[in-house]
């Protein structure tokens, strides 16, 4: 027995050294590589060319994607992508001398901005959304019937020569974008701001991941939409309240323009909003009033060393004359807006004594509803003249004009007493808060802050 035992051992060896070269053999073989080999190198605009025939054709749902057959590549710049910021979705836009074009990939394209590439195009397909040039795989019906251009796969048709390469975006106005030679190129608008009726919305709806559409303009009153998805990273941000520059891709929805952006860092818009006047906050001052006789009809209220701000809608306070009375009023009337909030913001007073606030309110065609009152009476000692949103304001108890009383008749405060501190000043501030449909007229007239018992 103990001459046969090194025989099963043996045995027993061989048939491990079997299972391991086998499993070997089965699952570590690379699969073959191929070379990647590029076709002839056209432009941007010779490939869009392949679909203007069908671009041609005014009725969409008669359209069909247009399969390339040629030989041909494509060598660009990728100008955006969804590698930045969310905005983009499986998808990817290449520039080059002649034009720009979207990349639509089955799945995250893993293209950065400033790749340089070679899009192998033979065997892809060319088609439309919105009548705006798209490139990609096998077309597929949507449940409405048209026709539409599903994913390519990007390894088998994207070769990258190198990365980090500089993106020069066109400098244009608004005009200058909404034009067909800027149609997928990446431009940079100059000297732009969101309207009026856009501040205080967020670039998207972050909440239900809703894409969403907002008017940006110029000085010259020309606009153009900036389309936003409800998945990028600045969705639920507020929207930038100034004036300056933002960087993105031109696109087209049938007919409107459109405005991607591609990276929110590279949105700048910080400046003087077009026709706003500079208000730096004033020095403060021991006692100070204001009747608004200065204004005439529908001025807007600039006055030295105060404040006239709207946080949300645009519209600011404007000066009324009725019967020879000049006073300040705020109004959702006639607006289009769905939120409007106006300050009309004092300069400092200095409170290291009592001081006493009075004023005068008066109302007219009362649309507010429920307990939502049009103005609120707010205090701040820590108010710089740029910090609206994070300053500290405390609600200030006064006798204001109410829904039950009559139009038009201005109704004394009494005497507000301020908070009294040591070394400090504060700012008092009226802000109305309304809307189109929240549309209530309020009016405030002989501001003034004494010191008390004068």
């Amino acid at each position: 027995m103990e001459r046969i035992r090194p025989i099963y051992q043996l045995a027993a060896l061989a048939t491990l050294l079997l299972c391991v070269v086998s499993c070997s053999d089965n699952n570590e073989t690379p699969p073959p590589e191929k070379a990647f080999v590029p076709g002839e190198i056209v432009s941007v605009q010779q490939v869009r060319a392949l679909y203007a025939d069908q671009l041609a054709i005014s009725d969409y749902t008669q359209r069909h994607p247009v399969e390339i057959v040629n030989d041909w590549a494509i060598r660009g710049i990728i100008t955006a992508s969804d590698k930045e910021d969310g905005n983009f979705y499986k998808e990817a836009y290449i520039e080059d001398a002649t034009g720009g074009l979207r990349l639509l990939f089955e799945a995250t394209s893993g293209l950065y901005i400033g790749d340089s590439v070679i899009l192998n195009v033979k065997g892809l397909w060319l088609g439309d959304y919105g009548n705006f040039w798209q490139l990609g795989g096998v077309p597929y019906y949507q449940e409405d019937g048209t026709v539409r251009v599903g994913g390519m796969n990007m390894d088998r048709q994207c070769l990258k020569l190198s990365i980090g390469n500089p993106t020069y975006p066109a400098a244009l106005t608004v005009t200058q974008a909404r034009s067909s030679a800027y149609l997928g190129r990446l431009v940079r608008l100059d000297g732009v701001q969101f309207t009026d009726a856009m501040i205080g919305q967020t670039w998207a709806n972050a909440a239900d991941q809703v894409t969403e559409n907002r008017t940006l303009e110029d000085c010259n009153d020309k606009t153009i939409i900036v389309r936003t998805s409800g998945f990028s990273a600045a969705a639920g941000e507020l929207l930038p309240s100034g004036n300056g520059t933002i960087t993105g891709i031109v696109t087209i929805f049938n007919g409107t323009y459109q405005f991607l952006v591609r990276d929110f860092d590279e949105v700048d818009m910080t400046g003087t909003r077009c026709g706003v006047v500079e208000q730096p906050l004033g020095t403060p001052v021991e006692t100070l009033t204001e009747d608004f006789e200065g204004f005439g009809d529908d001025d807007e209220i600039y006055i030295s060393g105060w404040q006239n701000i709207a946080t949300a809608g645009g519209r600011i306070w404007l000066a009324q004359v009725f019967g020879g009375n000049g006073y300040a009023q705020a109004t959702g009337y006639n607006s289009n807006l769905t939120s409007m909030v106006t300050w009309l913001i004092t300069r400092p007073v200095t409170i290291s004594t009592q001081k006493v606030l009075t004023f005068q309110t008066a109302k007219a065609y009362w649309e507010h509803t429920g307990t939502n009152m049009p103005m609120e009476v707010l205090v701040s000692t820590d108010y710089d003249g740029n910090n609206i949103a994070s300053a500290t304001w405390t609600s200030l108890t006064a006798v204001m004009a109410q829904q039950s009383d009559a139009d038009h008749t201005f109704i004394n405060s009494g005497d507000v007493n301020l908070p009294v501190a040591a070394g400090k000043s504060a700012v008092i501030a009226f802000k109305y808060t309304g809307s189109n449909t929240e549309s209530t007229s309020y009016r405030i007239d002989n501001i003034a802050v004494t010191a008390a018992g004068k």
